[in-house]
């Protein structure tokens, strides 16, 4: 899957959004202008499934009006469903050429496509410069309120154990309890600072009573150190299962994953 590709479609004139739908992973929606919240899009994505389900073999696209957006839905390999919301003012001609080279890319992995592109979203660049929705985890504050309230200060203590645990519970799906606890404290760095994060039993993370209710944002550095432990829990993982970075790390909104994740060259290909 190229990063380029996907960066082409969200990038034109037009589009509000896109999403992926597989019937196995948690729908994910991305882009510049998606004004749907998380009960929009989970009762979107149902919908959708369930009319897809029930169409023709051979009736692979069709679009209809949602949330005052014109919604073109596509069927794809294995199951996997492209939905993209765009405007009225869509310039037709790199609208079909854009997707046409979409809908390549994502079949070509369609059993991986959602946590993948999911990936992939941390590495694209939006063109209207706003932040990307996404679904979020049950119960949880949709990411771009939380983002506003923010502002631009840097995350602090309890953003990286929110996102730890999220990924802890995205790998405990793979490779289990034990093993990902373990994993955990045999791929921490010797960087004292860490040490006051602990793992418990049921695979989350908890830090220094004084440490979680401080409000004072991470440095730089200490945001490193973190990536550089989620680095080192990830090569240990994928020496069990292949592609373990993408798998684990489906349950991450896309802020979450640009504060545990180092996109690689290859994550990034264009």
């Amino acid at each position: 899957m190229k990063r380029q590709v996907i960066q082409n479609v969200l990038n034109l004139p037009g589009i509000s959004g896109m999403a992926l739908i597989d019937g196995r992973n948690r729908p994910f929606f991305f882009g510049p202008d998606i004004s749907l919240n998380s009960h929009q899009q989970d009762a979107l994505a149902q919908g959708i499934q369930q009319v897809v389900d029930t169409t023709p073999a051979n009736f692979d696209t069709f679009s209809f009006r949602f949330a005052n957006q014109l919604t073109h839905i596509y069927k794809l390999d294995q199951g996997l469903i492209l939905l993209v919301l765009v405007t009225d003012q869509m310039p037709l001609t790199d609208y079909r050429t854009a997707i046409g080279q979409l809908k390549a890319t994502l079949i070509e992995a369609p059993h991986n496509a959602v946590p993948t592109f999911r990936l992939l979203a941390g590495c694209v660049t939006l063109g209207s410069g706003s932040a990307a929705p996404a679904a979020s985890p049950a119960g949880g504050a949709q990411p771009e309120a939380a983002a506003s309230k923010q502002g631009t200060l840097a995350p602090g203590y309890q953003e990286v154990i929110a996102a730890l645990n999220h990924l802890s519970d995205g790998a405990t799906q793979y490779l289990g309890k034990t093993i990902v606890i373990n994993t955990w404290k045999q791929s921490r760095p010797a960087h004292p600072w860490l040490e006051q994060f602990d793992v418990q039993r049921d695979g989350h993370f908890t830090a220094a009573t004084a440490v979680t209710e401080s409000q004072i944002p991470l440095t730089a550095e200490q945001r490193q150190w973190v990536k550089d432990w989620v680095a080192a829990f990830m090569g240990r993982g994928g020496r069990t299962i292949r592609n373990f970075q993408a798998l684990a790390s489906s349950r991450l909104t896309p802020q979450e994953q640009a504060l545990l994740l180092v996109p690689s060259p290859q994550d990034c290909q264009t």
